[in-house]
């Protein structure tokens, strides 16, 4: 049997320090290199539209010599492969954007050239900056698009996406596919362009390569989120009123006793986010007092305006801006950032991406709280509701311009201007 994982690695931090011959050295970096292959070696075929698969470099170890060789971590950057010409491409445009407009109609020309069928949201065949113009407007009536009854057919068999705008079309175009979603290239005509590494200007070469599959791809995770909420009794009941829920209260909360809870709980329903879940204090000038459980086990408890739990693409979004660090988005975790938290020793952490972390608004909190995801669908959730996030299981594939890390430190120094300063001069001689 091919050994345990730790069993590999305390092989590959000491081996200068086992003691073995040349032959045993041998098979261990055999069954090392074996484990790693097998590890690897899986399909992707169907996960990221109909015939879009993805390929992970293999890491490399040379059993002739006694020094490893490693590259980069596997699980970082995949690559595009097409099982079959690709047929269909859904463009998504910034809308109501003028420039935007006048970039769409070149590209959308230019891909029906290449014998592509084009697939567009609804709003575009309403938008007044196409419609109003005569050269396009027999174009558009041609393109494809859908209804709530056509949605996931259409969507379905989409093999890969333009987007052309900014950062928030890139994170609109994740909530259009709640499950798998093609491979997205995304060209920057926006205010930041953070995830957007693509320039218009090149479009034609660019597509060209995705066209042939000589792409790299990152793998952006998503978050997973539930509203769980209880109806709650009024903060003034106490025993002997009548309920005003559809039940009477189980019982009371042992923290307070003038608040009760209905045993009824709503349904879930899944919210997916390619950037962040907030909950803050809202309009109240009170601080939240928040709850936050890690695998159903209280990890703290925030006083303060609010909680971010960011992805690794969300890292440099708000929570950037809170004070956290800022994580490539290969690293698989979830990044939990407190909201100016009344606390001297609260500070920002990361963990990682599989544990289930819950958001719950405590019974004695003297406020409601809001919860927004990405930044929509802000509503208010009250004491004893809670919010459950975990990571998704279908991550946005991302196409990558020059590679999976040169493109992010770019963007951290062309958007952000990370670490930008004036050198120190020489000291005179």
């Amino acid at each position: 049997p091919s050994p345990s994982s730790a069993e590999l690695w305390r092989c590959v931090s000491f081996h200068s320090e086992l003691i073995m011959d040349t032959s045993e050295r041998r098979k261990k970096l055999l069954s090392f290199k074996h484990n790693q292959r097998s590890q690897l070696d899986f399909t992707t075929k169907g996960l990221y539209g109909p015939k879009a698969e993805l390929l992970a470099k293999e890491a490399v170890v040379t059993p002739e010599v006694e020094e490893f060789d490693y590259q980069e971590d596997p699980s970082c950057e995949h690559h595009l492969k097409w099982t079959g010409p690709p047929e269909k491409v859904l463009i998504i445009k910034k809308i109501n954007d003028r420039e935007v407009s006048e970039k769409f109609k070149e590209l959308v020309l230019w891909v029906r050239k290449c014998g592509l069928k084009v697939v567009v949201e609804p709003a575009i065949m309403s938008e007044t900056e196409l419609t109003s113009d005569p050269q396009f407007r027999d174009t558009l009536r041609q393109l494809e698009t859908w209804d709530d009854s056509t949605k996931h057919a259409c969507l379905s068999v989409v093999d890969f996406i333009i987007c052309i705008g900014g950062d928030g079309t890139i994170l609109y175009t994740s909530t259009l596919f709640p499950e798998k979603i093609p491979p997205i290239i995304s060209f920057h005509l926006g205010s930041l362009g953070f995830l957007a590494p693509f320039n218009f200007t090149n479009y034609k070469s660019d597509i060209n390569r995705v066209l042939k599959g000589h792409m790299g791809l990152t793998l952006r995770h998503r978050l997973e989120c539930f509203l769980k909420t209880e109806n709650t009794v009024p903060a003034n009941y106490s025993p002997g009123d009548e309920c005003a829920v559809d039940e009477k209260p189980k019982g009371l909360h042992k923290f307070n006793p003038k608040l009760a809870f209905s045993s009824k709980t709503l349904p879930k329903k899944k919210i997916l986010v390619m950037n962040e879940v907030v909950v803050d204090r809202g309009p109240s000038p009170y601080l939240t007092n928040l709850e936050i459980m890690c695998n159903e086990r209280l990890m703290t408890t925030v006083q303060g305006d609010g909680i971010i739990i960011a992805t690794p693409t969300g890292s440099t979004a708000y929570s950037l801006a809170a004070g956290a660090s800022m994580v490539h988005p290969s690293v698989s975790s979830m990044v939990v950032t407190p909201i100016c938290p009344h606390s001297l020793s609260f500070r920002p952490i990361v963990v990682p991406a599989g544990v289930e972390i819950s958001i719950r608004v405590a019974a004695e909190s003297r406020n409601s709280a809001w919860v927004a995801f990405d930044g929509r669908n802000r509503q208010e959730i009250t004491q004893g509701d809670s919010v459950v996030v975990t990571t998704c299981g279908w991550p946005v594939p991302s196409i990558n311009n020059t590679g999976h890390v040169t493109d992010w430190l770019d963007s951290l120094a062309v958007c952000l201007n990370w670490n930008v300063r004036k050198p120190q001069k020489q000291l005179g001689i």
